[in-house]
């Protein structure tokens, strides 16, 4: 109905233009009007061609430089036009129609620096190219989209603009090309110093997760070539008269799980869940390297459990999950834990990322302890907000057998994690 109502729209300017000046031509008469009138006939005649051509036939198309980015990065972008007719224009507009997601701007380490202030992460993108093409049948444009944001966006559609050259006739049409882009959370290199673990037949001290310990020796065998030679008991060889190497005893795996809190909840700090965001992925990828055997789980609007295996596939979908993952859900971070916690085995290392601490989240982390061999809590807040609420709940933490880690600015705007489990 639109298009219908300025086509008839367009129909009448240049009859109207047409019929003023011939009427100025007949009723006037002499050399000035028609000369005048004939003066301005090819451009009568170009706006009714221009309005009867169209300019939904187009062949438009969108390149990204990549579809695959972290974010923070530069992506360059083309469009190409390709015309079959060479119908003469004066001037072509190309204005891109950005979705919401990428509206925001990722600074990376920069945009935790400032976190206690109010850091504006909006970023109005605006990009409208114009052209004089004339004749041309292929046109081309490149823009760049600075800062990309965490997250799966979808660039769906592109207005081109056009007219004539006093502006009497003007065309536009939205084309409908659509393009993907997903960009992964930063991550950054995580420095892990752990804590001792007990096995479970004795108090054995286990300092690596998920490898053969050797420090519990539970006899002698012959050596055999391969063995390290600080493993050669050398009493045992002497009396023997033969080499001899002591033997461990291989310690259990350490089973971990990671849980991320992406729970809305008023008065937080969107910043806190980008840096729980990329917290979690810069952990799970040292985690994954040191080959444990491990799970991660976020609660939000809906579960996600994954468990950690040597597989790509699984290691992408992981990654995807938390390029998209946004702060949503109804029901509270504590209650969906509680949930989980009655559903857990026993004898885990569990480690929680969470930008939110209440008393009903503490109580709920003491009830994990009970069943876990160790709850590692990480909280990421600005420190401004920390108010003295927040510190009593993280010393009844710390005073129990819970480890508390606080990721603040500070922390967050490091070129690495320092974490201590």
């Amino acid at each position: 109905m639109k298009q219908t109502f300025q086509f008839t729209a367009r129909i009448i300017t240049v009859v109207l233009i047409f019929a003023v000046l011939f009427s100025y031509a007949m009723f006037q008469g002499g050399f000035v009007s028609w000369f005048l009138f004939i003066s301005f006939l090819p451009f009568l005649l170009y706006m009714a061609a221009l309005t009867f051509y169209r300019i939904d036939r187009w062949e438009v198309k969108r390149t990204l430089s990549k579809r695959v980015a972290t974010a923070g990065e530069t992506i360059t972008v083309d469009i190409s036009i390709d015309r079959k007719f060479p119908f003469p224009m004066y001037y072509c507009v190309v204005e891109e129609y950005f979705p919401e997601s990428l509206m925001k701007k990722d600074l990376r380490l920069d945009k935790f620096k400032k976190m206690s202030e109010e850091t504006d992460m909006e970023e109005k993108r605006v990009v409208k190219k114009v052209s004089f093409p004339w004749m041309k049948r292929k046109l081309s444009y490149r823009y760049v989209l600075n800062h990309i944001p965490r997250g799966a966006h979808q660039i769906r559609m592109l207005r081109i603009k056009t007219g004539d050259f006093f502006g009497f006739i003007r065309k536009e049409h939205v084309f409908e090309v659509e393009d993907h882009l997903v960009a992964f959370p930063y991550q950054r290199p995580v420095r892990l110093s752990e804590k001792a673990y007990s096995f479970e037949q004795g108090a054995s001290p286990s300092f690596r997760l998920n490898e053969k310990s050797t420090n519990v020796v539970s006899g002698v065998r012959e050596y055999v070539p391969g063995d390290r030679v600080s493993w050669i008991d050398w009493k045992n060889t002497a009396k023997n008269r033969q080499m001899m190497t002591k033997e461990f005893e291989q310690e259990k795996n350490v089973e971990m799980l990671l849980i991320l809190n992406a729970v809305h909840h008023n008065g937080m700090h969107p910043l806190s869940f980008e840096g729980a965001v990329e917290f979690s992925a810069s952990l799970l990828g040292e985690l994954h390297n040191r080959s444990s055997q491990l799970a991660f789980m976020t609660l939000g609007d809906k579960k996600r459990y994954f468990p950690i295996q040597q597989d790509p596939m699984q290691k992408g979908n992981i990654e995807k999950h938390l390029a998209e993952i946004q702060p949503m859900g109804v029901v509270s971070f504590a209650k969906q834990l509680e949930r989980e916690r009655s559903a857990l085995p026993r004898g885990m290392v569990v480690m929680v990322v969470s930008h939110q601490l209440d008393a009903q989240i503490v109580e709920i982390l003491f009830r994990l302890a009970q069943k876990s061999k160790q709850v590692v809590f990480f909280y990421v807040k600005p420190a401004r907000q920390l108010d003295f609420k927040d510190h009593k709940l993280m010393k009844k933490l710390s005073n129990s057998r819970l480890r508390v880690q606080l990721l603040t600015e500070e922390q967050l705007s490091q070129k690495e994690f320092e974490v201590s489990t």
